[in-house]
């Protein structure tokens, strides 16, 4: 993959999944050994799918910004983004996080995510939402 596939396939990672809450489509995006690590908290790919369920029961909306910076290692095959999620909770509250993440693809699949959060505003409701994986209540 090139710097413009890789980033094409993140972009869409994102619509389908965390946009679209497709999750059908995981397994075209990641590979079945893929973990990732947010804020300082590991998950394997049965702990993602928890999270972008608790997700889904959270949030009403998610809009993900363009990507502000992407840089990427071809040899490595790693993509690292820095951008913005605009947030609204079912609740009605808006938020605005800004991640950085580092992905690693291995034969166009994510096997490895790298991420920190940053909530911009409403700090502490939307602290936690990247690495939710329960109801907040």
């Amino acid at each position: 993959m090139n710097k413009h596939e890789a980033i094409r396939f993140i972009s869409q990672m994102y619509t389908d999944i965390v946009v679209n809450f497709d999750f059908d489509k995981l397994p075209n995006y990641f590979h079945n050994d893929y973990y990732q690590v947010t804020d300082g908290k590991k998950i394997n790919i049965e702990e993602f799918k928890k999270h972008l369920t608790t997700l889904k029961a959270t949030v009403d909306k998610i809009i993900v910004s363009p990507f502000y910076d992407a840089l990427y290692d071809e040899e490595l095959q790693t993509l690292t983004l820095r951008y913005t999620v605009d947030v609204t909770k079912k609740s009605g509250t808006r938020g605005l996080i800004e991640l950085i993440a580092i992905f690693e693809i291995q034969n166009r699949k994510i096997v490895r995510c790298n991420e920190l959060s940053h909530a911009l505003h409403n700090v502490k409701e939307f602290k936690e939402l990247a690495s939710i994986s329960s109801p907040v209540v």
